[in-house]
């Protein structure tokens, strides 16, 4: 049958044709009692009316563009629903059946209630019936139990923020039964995946279309652009995804859908509270890639009232002061980053808005699912947010510009923290790879002194509700300390800190031996007659070294006074320390001829000692470390560079991934990968304790440092 329609609807598109469906539907709206109740709007999604003293009404309308007549509910009815799910239209198709007659039934409400609570969901999103079983094991019962407890003070009201399911519209009923277990009435707003992705929206498909994106939607929840009333707020829901089919959309609001939005706000009174409800946002600042691309021209319809919008669709929360009459809500999603864990894109986690709401005020606490209201915050130890590994960071999801972030640091108030943009850490963890990222200005930060035991930070929102979280300062690295895990300590150009010892000199390589570091590292360069001498400069004396004679050279002293070593003589003396690596570093050369020589004459000299076993070449340049493994593939070479990921470096034959901690900071998921392909890591060159004890948290196998005699062994 689906098919058959599909194929009809193309011979018509195809032939041009185009239906004139004009109607004059009418009715009335009456209360319980069959009493006409006055001033209802009717509308059709096009054009509007409003009920006479009788609760009569009627409506001319094209059903090649009006798919219902629906009403406005007014404040002291009670919103009316079929199971939870709001039903307020009837569709034309129905109304042409019924000769175009229909009522609507309203019943009066018992008694008044200036305040109702309404709950914002973004994204559900289920794309399966998998993911259609988490929603209903996380979301729902956590739903069940807020409005349980909500229901007891005064009505609850949830929307749905788009994005119901995931292009398959076949699970529009298991949602559906799901919301209807609530005590609530459930309204819905379409997204972008809430289309049949084989069709173009409704305005975009050529008249008298039988087929149209927003179908099913429509079979399930009736109109796209509607309204209704309570407790004195006005309650706007908008369809503001311009489809094109196949997953092809423009976040834009049509002319038309603005002119509906004018004309249904005509029926308010200027200054009212007004709830609008869209998918994707309109005025984000941080990620704004999707919002409304006609803001402007919506944010002046919505001039002379005071308008909270909720909107979905970017799996992150940020709060958005357009105005001081309009404020914009882009919630985080139900269903997180996709079902793939328990975190949106900016780190908040799944969750919804709690709103209570009045002709008056609004007020908002976002809640995690599965955790109390109370907590509103994600704390980071210091190590454990790895763009800022030496602060303690917290990220205060649902916060504005009136919102206050204080810290304590063991029960001293420092402060207001430092507020910034960044990415969520739990995020990145959960992606697994730091590359694809969403930037989150709802980020803030404090560096604790060392020694500093517990990090309490306190929260004031605008309401002047206060919440507090603690954090131990050195969670992180006590965690580390618990699985005895130590990395292998390298001495930087040798323990040049020692009495009587400078860098890279045979003072600091004794020094080195005597402490039981696992290796010392030195640097070596060629002079232009092929003598391979010790230094970490490209010059010494104020002479170049790979232009001078080792001649020229050796007459230059040393700061402790000694001679420049060759790469001979200093190993001649390592070989006392058989237990201690030597960890040679190439530097790079003039040319890739230099880079060959000094690469094939350190193998030689090393070869020359026997000590094959106890130096290990490491290099920045990829050319020097493959030069050294073309004259010996058996030894260990470790790459400095920073370049090449671990599947790239094994692939080279190189044994080692020897970089700064500034690159696995920003690649922290090489460390695991290389372990996982059989490589060491090396981190450089760490020197205080806060980079020491960062280094441990981060798990590598050796740290290079100038502070050898450190107390990791």
């Amino acid at each position: 049958m689906e098919y058959r329609l599909s194929c009809l609807a193309l011979c018509m598109l195809a032939a041009g044709v185009s239906f004139a469906r004009q109607f004059d539907f009418s009715g009335r709206v009456v209360d319980g009692k069959g009493n006409g109740v006055a001033k209802v709007v009717v509308t059709n999604g096009s054009e509007f009316t409003v009920t006479d003293d009788k609760g009569a009404w009627m409506l001319p309308t094209d059903t090649n563009t009006c798919k219902f007549v629906y009403i406005s509910t007014p404040s002291g009815y009670c919103l009316p629903r079929r199971g939870a799910i709001a039903d307020f239209y009837v569709g034309v198709r129905t109304l042409a059946d019924n000769r175009g007659k229909h009522d609507f039934v309203l019943q009066r409400r018992e008694k008044k209630d200036d305040k109702f609570y309404f709950i914002a969901i973004s994204d559900p999103q289920v794309k399966n019936r998998e993911q259609l079983a988490k929603w209903n094991k996380q979301t729902i019962p956590d739903l069940r139990n807020t409005a349980e407890c909500l229901s007891g003070e005064h009505e609850v009201v949830t929307m749905a923020l788009g994005d119901i399911v995931w292009d398959n519209m076949k699970l529009f009923d298991g949602y559906k039964q799901s919301v209807n277990s609530l005590p609530v009435t459930a309204f819905q707003c379409i997204g972008n995946h809430d289309f049949d992705k084989r069709y173009q929206a409704l305005n975009n498909m050529p008249l008298g279309t039988p087929v149209y994106g927003e179908m099913e939607y429509h079979r399930h929840f009736g109109p796209v652009d509607y309204s209704f009333n309570i407790a004195g707020v006005h309650v706007v829901t908008l369809k503001n995804i311009n489809y094109m089919g196949n997953k092809d959309y423009r976040e834009q609001i049509t002319g038309a859908q603005l002119e509906w939005l004018r004309r249904d706000l005509s029926y308010v009174p200027k200054g009212s509270m007004v709830i609008l409800n869209m998918h994707a946002a309109a005025w984000n600042v941080v990620e704004a890639g999707g919002n409304v691309l006609n803001a402007e021209q919506l944010a002046e319809v919505l001039k002379g009232y005071r308008v909270h919008v909720f909107a979905g669709h970017t799996h992150f929360l940020q709060n958005n002061i357009v105005s001081d009459s309009l404020y914009e809500h882009n919630i985080g999603a139900a269903c997180g980053t996709w079902w793939r864990g328990d975190v949106n894109r900016c780190g908040a986690p799944n969750g919804y808005m709690i709103v209570t709401a009045s002709a008056d005020s609004l007020s908002w606490q976002y809640k995690p699912t599965g955790d109390d209201v109370s907590r509103q915050m994600s704390l980071y130890s210091v190590g454990e947010f790895l763009s800022h590994p030496f602060d303690v960071v917290a990220n205060v999801w649902d916060c504005d510009t009136e919102t206050v972030v204080e810290w304590y640091e063991d029960g001293v108030c420092r402060g207001r923290m430092e507020r910034f943009t960044d990415n969520d850490e739990a995020y990145l963890q959960l992606l697994g790879k730091r590359g694809k990222t969403c930037l989150t200005s709802h980020l803030f930060k404090a560096t604790p002194a060392p020694g500093t035991k517990e990090i309490t930070v306190v929260v004031k929102n605008r309401f002047g509700e206060t919440f507090r979280q603690s954090v131990a300062a050195d969670r992180a690295y006590m965690r580390t300390v618990a699985d005895n895990f130590v990395p292998k300590i390298i001495a930087h150009r040798g323990y040049w800190r020692a009495k009587g010892a400078v860098q890279n000199s045979i003072a600091a390589l004794r020094a080195a031996g005597k402490a039981g570091v696992y290796g010392c590292e030195l640097d070596i360069h060629a002079t232009s007659d092929g003598v391979l001498i010790v230094n970490h400069e490209p010059h010494i004396g104020g002479l170049p070294i790979s232009s001078s004679t080792y001649a020229q050279l050796s007459g230059v002293r040393l700061a402790n006074g000694e001679k420049i070593p060759t790469l001979a003589g200093y190993l001649e003396e390592a070989r006392k320390f058989p237990d201690m690596k030597i960890i040679l570093e190439i530097k790079n050369q003039p040319s890739d001829s230099a880079n060959a020589y000094i690469a094939a004459k350190a193998v030689e000299t090393v070869s020359s000692l026997s000590m094959q076993r106890q130096v290990e070449y490491i290099s920045f340049s990829a050319d020097v470390c493959d030069n050294v493994l073309h004259n010996d593939s058996t030894v260990y070479v470790a790459y400095v560079g920073g370049k090449l990921s671990p599947e790239e470096a094994k692939s080279r034959g190189y044994k080692c991934l020897d970089y700064s901690m500034k690159i696995f900071l920003r690649h922290p998921e090489w460390i695991d990968e290389a372990h996982s392909l059989g490589l060491h890591v090396n981190m450089w060159t760490l020197d205080t304790e806060p980079e020491l004890r960062m280094a441990r948290i981060l798990r590598p196998d050796f740290i290079t440092t100038d502070n050898p005699v450190y107390g990791y062994r």
